[in-house]
């Protein structure tokens, strides 16, 4: 699904927006499995959110046309960084806080304090296609589905 009315997915009454960058093949797991957090990863950071995420302002989708402009400015592929993938995490406004639930298991030698579950993955956006692919796991999955007036 293109992006070319991808703002209309966007409700800043009522919701609060989040991304997280990663490479490809992991959006799909991400909507399945849930985006695990490692809140070591940041210095300074207390709340381990925003170790992982970053949150998607009214003015980042003043328009598709400004948001696309956006993903294209975050996307690279090199040997230090590839990101070709954006997961879109959406919760109620007001409740960033209990986005992130207790997790504290090694996956892959790897600890990780939190996880977001897959019932907060919007989708994600193929960033180098420009597709929107929307997570059926996500609480809003009907709304969205049902509002197909976002065009994608």
């Amino acid at each position: 699904m293109g992006l070319e009315n991808i703002k209309n997915i966007f409700d800043f009454e009522d919701f609060d927006y989040f991304y997280h960058e990663t490479e490809e093949g992991n959006g799909e797991k991400i909507m399945e499995e849930g985006l695990l957090v490692d809140g070591t990863n940041i210095i300074d950071t207390n709340n381990i959110l925003f170790t992982t995420t970053i949150p998607i302002t009214p003015d980042m989708v003043e328009s598709s046309q400004s948001f696309i402009d956006y993903i294209n400015f975050e996307v690279s592929s090199n040997v230090i960084r590839n990101v070709s993938e954006m997961v879109i995490i959406c919760t109620e406004k007001g409740n960033a806080s209990q986005l992130v639930d207790e997790f504290n298991q090694t996956v892959n030698d790897q600890f990780y304090e939190g996880i977001i579950y897959p019932t907060y993955i919007m989708g994600y956006i193929d960033m180098h296609n420009m597709e929107f692919h929307p997570n059926e796991r996500y609480e809003f999955a009907e709304e969205i589905a049902a509002e197909d007036s976002y065009g994608i």
